[in-house]
């Protein structure tokens, strides 16, 4: 009985090791994008898609920059909290002049940094 209840335990705790855990490793293309470009959002209030779309919004405004693209882009947060409410008010406006020039891209890779709740966007040209 008492061999059967130590199988037992050591069984458990091999079955407890064996998770699929993967390690949040920053991932390379985050520090060099080659010809692509890198956005990034942490917390959003909106949500996780809100988020993503923030982090895409934003490399596809470092993209469209490095390519000749004028970009004009203004935010301002207004924070007021009072005892027990809060408000947050974001007001966003981008100004993208485009003159015979087509700027496309694809979202090449989304990377999701737990730990710290930010999420990466890497977007590469289309040619």
């Amino acid at each position: 009985m008492k061999k059967v209840l130590i199988s037992f335990l050591c069984l458990l705790a091999i079955a407890c090791q064996s998770g699929d855990s993967k390690p949040n490793v920053r991932p390379a293309w985050i520090s060099n994008p080659q010809q692509g470009a890198v956005g990034s959002c942490a917390t959003h209030l909106m949500g996780r898609h809100a988020q993503e779309e923030v982090a895409i919004a934003l490399a596809r405004t470092r993209l469209a920059a490095g390519m000749g693209v004028t970009i004009d882009q203004i935010q301002t947060v207004n924070l007021s909290a009072n005892n027990m409410t809060s408000n947050v008010r974001l007001d966003a406006a981008t100004k993208q002049v485009i003159r015979n020039k087509t700027v496309k891209a694809h979202v090449k890779a989304i990377w999701y940094d737990q730990p710290r709740d930010t999420i990466w966007a890497w977007l590469y040209p289309v040619k």
